[in-house]
């Protein structure tokens, strides 16, 4: 069995304690302490150990990457899992090679397969206990001075002593959804690089004031280190509603309790960067001409055809469509069910969505992926849009087995369907520009007050104004354009209208004028 732990990350901003390493990589303790053995660093040096995802990620990718001549003394590279590691005791004696040298045999502690590898001095020193496996063995060598040095992962990827506390407020913040918490973390993160990793039971007024003038500056900014309105406003809150959280802990609670006040912004600030541009997003004509554009010979294809589709016809985010299973979809209804207790949806929102009425193009893909699935079996619970690796063997086969075909984690089969609807398009267009061109179609069509509200409930919004903020909305150039239009048809076109009135409106005009006149 291969432990390479390839492709098994973690949330690189999220602290993690042995029992959540034991879950997320299906080992035992033991394994953990000898990832500590063989280089892995904790946050701190107190136990129950606490570990960064970054740090644990990077461990892992280092492991697999080192090769032979890149081993440390006592080292042994494990051709079964690929990972270079460090056994306990070596199996038997060593042997001698022809050249004299001995050739070292050991079990590896993560797959028990058998390693060997020619050693040195310093691997039996090593081994035999004689030295300690997190120094390097060059100084035993005459006439090499180097110093001892730490093993494991670069020194630039590390935990820090604020993990721990951290930790405490991953435990409160799961109230949140995953995403949110993610995103709070990423605050938090930038919070703690400001102060350059100063432990957080040391803060001063000074420092929170010194992130606010950090954030200042990312306003203002042209290059790579700015930050746009919005992010720097959600940086603003959730760094404030965690320093909130901070000062109630134990601990903490000798931090002035003044400190989030220190992190608000003056409105100046914000007036010096410029709007965002508007993203772009197509036409529903367009969408269409780039879903007949997708290639649809294989069954990963069609399903990326299905998704594209999908996500036009209900307005769904990208988490919520690959987390969708086969019996939310009712094409005789046309309906989705988006069941927060199944599906991930945004603020755990669960809403029966009917399918926008948009070009009968987009229901036929949808349905067409929906009738290969009954055929194939598939029951109401198994996954809308299985992963590629599951469709290479077939639907028929898929179902054959008897077990539930489980949905994706990762929306990244939205990405690429939407990848691909793209490639004739001069624009790259993101999974989250289905919801603007929706958003985009209710401000085009000519709808009743009581049809807009109903459009912005069906794209889960609680009133019109939250579609008219955040979607939809007009580009630079094509307020340009119909600015410029405008003019023109001032211009040239007020004699035209002129003479296309009727009598009875002329006279009417002229009726109107008199009164106002005469009044005057």
């Amino acid at each position: 069995m291969s432990h390479r732990y390839k492709g098994v990350g973690l949330k690189s901003n999220r602290v993690y304690m042995v029992e959540d390493l034991t879950k997320h990589y299906g080992v035992t303790q033991n394994t953990i302490s000898n990832w500590v053995g063989a280089g892995l660093k904790p946050s701190d040096e107190e136990r129950p150990y606490v570990f960064r995802g970054s740090v644990v990620n990077a461990f892992h990718a280092e492991r697999r990457a080192r090769k032979h001549s890149q081993l440390r003394p006592g080292e042994f590279k494990c051709v079964a899992c690929k990972l270079a590691v460090f056994p306990c005791v070596l199996a038997g004696e060593p042997h001698s090679t022809k050249s004299g040298a001995p050739l070292l045999r050991a079990i590896c502690p993560e797959c028990a397969a058998a390693v060997m590898k020619i050693g040195s001095a310093s691997d039996l020193a090593v081994l035999s206990g004689d030295l300690d496996p997190n120094f390097t063995g060059d100084f035993i060598h005459e006439g090499n001075d180097n110093g001892p040095g730490e093993i494991g992962i670069c020194s630039e990827i590390t935990g820090s002593t604020n993990d721990r506390i951290i930790y405490e407020w991953q435990k409160y913040a799961e109230r949140h959804s995953g995403k949110t918490i993610d995103r709070h973390l990423q605050s938090i993160r930038f919070f703690e690089d400001c102060l350059g990793c100063k432990p957080f039971d040391r803060l001063k007024v000074e420092d929170v004031a010194n992130c606010r003038d950090v954030l200042k500056r990312a306003l203002a900014h042209d290059g790579e280190l700015s930050l746009s309105n919005s992010t720097v406003r959600h940086y603003v809150s959730q760094i404030i509603a965690f320093l909130k959280w901070l000062c109630q802990q134990q601990g903490y609670k000798r931090l002035p309790s003044s400190l989030p006040e220190y992190l608000a912004l003056p409105k100046s600030a914000y007036a010096a960067s410029l709007p965002t541009q508007a993203r772009a997003y197509p036409s529903i004509e367009q969408a269409r001409d780039m879903m007949y554009s997708m290639p649809g010979q294989t069954l990963i294809q069609m399903r990326n055809i299905a998704i594209f589709a999908l996500a036009f016809l209900g307005a769904l985010r990208a988490d919520t469509l690959i987390s969708l299973r086969f019996g939310d979809i009712d094409v005789n209804q046309k309906r989705i069910t988006q069941d927060a207790r199944r599906a991930r949806t945004k603020n755990g929102k669960s809403l029966v969505i009917s399918w926008f009425p948009i070009p009968v193009e987009f229901e036929d893909a949808v349905i067409s992926w929906i009738r290969q699935l009954e055929s194939a079996g598939f029951g109401p619970d198994d996954a809308l849009f299985p992963d590629a690796n599951t469709l290479q063997h077939g639907l028929t086969l898929l179902k054959e087995s008897s077990r539930l075909v489980a949905t994706m984690k990762s929306p990244h089969a939205v990405s690429q369907a939407f990848k691909m609807a793209s490639a004739t398009c001069e624009q790259d267009y993101t999974p989250h520009s289905a919801r603007h061109t929706i958003a985009h179609e209710r401000n085009v069509r000519h709808l009743t007050d009581e049809q807009r509200r109903a459009w912005s409930l069906n794209m889960a919004h609680e009133n019109e104004q939250i579609t008219d903020t955040h979607y939809a909305k007009m580009s630079d150039d094509k307020r340009f354009e119909v600015l410029e239009s405008i003019d023109e048809e001032n211009s040239t076109g007020s004699i035209d209208r002129f003479l296309e009135r009727t009598d009875e409106q002329i006279g009417r005009a002229l009726r109107q004028l008199l009164s106002s006149t005469s009044s005057g």
